[in-house]
């Protein structure tokens, strides 16, 4: 242990910390132009009229029509504050706050890197990397630092490291490995991409690109640890991930895998290339010692970064991909493909009227695609429905029931819970769900 301690806390330069920030900064700038060129704002945050709440962040509210605007202006001008290093703990702090808010919202919303963005601004907002090549290095000359304790970017390497691992256990299925799925899916649909759009015809390329994606995420982050293989590993993290990029729709995450991995090279040879653009960063004598505090917090957020993902073994039970109960925050990327139809009943228990919700009248068309592959917001929906046919219609405790069938990863559908149960008397929970049915083969 004090061998370990001895290493995390040998003096580096501070140039992959800054390096870090401003790659981080240019990102979350052009995600939030992105985010609001989709259309974001208005689809995902103003047309609802009703939120999936995250279990144990009910209590998350919403801002309304201008504080969404807020909200993102506010991400806007936080983004030039980390990229500029500009009232950086501000900017920051803010950042997070703000990014993390939009993903609380609905949970419907949640993509792996919307977590681990939150997770890295977290890292960030702890650590001081506005103290060099910065305005607020500018303005006060006494916060500038040239050298840092190696643990501020081993953080950062451990997260990245941790994504990649849990991301190529999380392939170890027979879906992945054996029938290229659900990649055969998104590839037939890509044969009109140029040049090799045309071998995606073929369960051979599914095969050969379903191994490969299995054993970058395996080995990637030896190649990118030892210096004689880290420029080749990084060759292959540019080009996995811009090809992914290309062919699937998944936001940002390519940039911030490509980005993130820089935090591997050499803090020497990151200081060079700072000093090629022009920065130099200047050398002072400042306290190179992390705060007690700090390794305590890292240290906790490590063990739930590796317990998280290891929940489904030990609270639930059968197919995670089926269930989906312990598949968020685990960093499981790119493994489903479902399409699922949800009609939901309400009846009196009274008068033993009977009624055919209309999701549409509820829900979003985005929302209502998530909704019908999910169990948990399928019971948080049936809540909802109680509660509006409970006040319009006067019922006491009315009675829902739901006829779900789903379709994963190109099997014939099937019915994902009990069609008998009535969602309005089940709790939620982090136990595991009774009333979802046995995945067949």
């Amino acid at each position: 242990m004090n061998s370990i301690k001895t290493y995390l806390e040998r003096p580096i330069s501070i140039a992959p910390l800054i390096v870090y920030r401003i790659l981080f900064g240019i990102m979350v700038c052009y995600g939030c132009l992105w985010s609001i060129s989709k259309g974001d704002i208005q689809s995902r945050y103003l047309e609802p009229q009703f939120f999936f709440k995250y279990y144990g962040f009910e209590w998350v509210g919403f801002v309304g029509e201008q504080g969404i605007y807020i909200l993102y202006g506010l991400w806007f001008l936080s983004a030039l504050g980390i990229l500029l290093g500009a009232f950086y703990r501000v900017a920051i702090w803010s950042f997070f706050f703000v990014f993390t808010y939009l993903h609380l919202l609905d949970a419907t919303n949640y993509i792996n890197h919307y977590y681990a963005i939150s997770i890295f601004a977290f890292f960030l907002g702890c650590l001081p990397a506005h103290a060099a090549c910065s305005v607020d290095a500018w303005r006060k000359p006494s916060w500038q630092r040239h050298k840092m304790p190696y643990g501020y970017i081993a953080v950062f390497q451990g997260q990245v490291a941790i994504i990649y691992l849990f991301a190529a256990v999380a392939k170890m299925n027979s879906d992945w490995v054996f029938n290229a799925m659900p990649l055969k899916i998104w590839l037939l649909q890509s044969q009109d991409f140029p040049i090799i759009g045309t071998f995606f015809q073929y369960h051979a390329t599914h095969l050969l690109m379903s191994w490969c994606g299995l054993l970058f995420d395996l080995t990637i982050v030896v190649w990118l640890w030892f210096s004689k293989t880290r420029k080749w590993g990084y060759g292959m993290v540019v080009v996995f991930h811009t090809l992914t990029g290309l062919l699937f729709n998944i936001g940002l995450f390519p940039i911030l895998m490509i980005f993130s991995t820089v935090v591997f090279f050499d803090p020497i040879a990151q200081e060079k290339f700072l000093k090629k653009l022009g920065v130099k960063l200047q050398k002072n004598q400042a306290d190179c010692i992390t705060p007690t505090y700090l390794k305590y917090f890292f240290i906790g957020h490590f063990i739930v970064q590796i317990l998280l993902p290891l929940r489904h073994h030990v609270l639930y039970g059968g197919n995670i991909l089926w269930t989906e109960e312990g598949y968020r925050f685990s960093w499981r990327v790119m493994l489903l493909e479902k399409e699922g139809m949800a009609t939901f009943y309400v009846e009196d228990p009274d008068t033993k009227r009977h009624w055919v919700v209309s999701n549409q009248e509820f829900l979003t068309a985005f929302q209502e695609k998530r909704m019908a592959i999910r169990p948990d917001h399928i019971l948080q929906f049936a809540h909802y429905i109680a509660k509006r046919y409970a006040h319009r219609y006067t019922i006491q405790e009315p009675i829902v029931r739901a006829d779900v069938y789903v379709a994963m990863n190109g099997r014939v559908s099937q019915r994902l819970i009990d069609p008998t149960v009535n969602l309005a008397t089940k709790s939620r929970g982090i136990g595991q769900k009774d009333w979802v049915l046995p995945f067949s083969y």
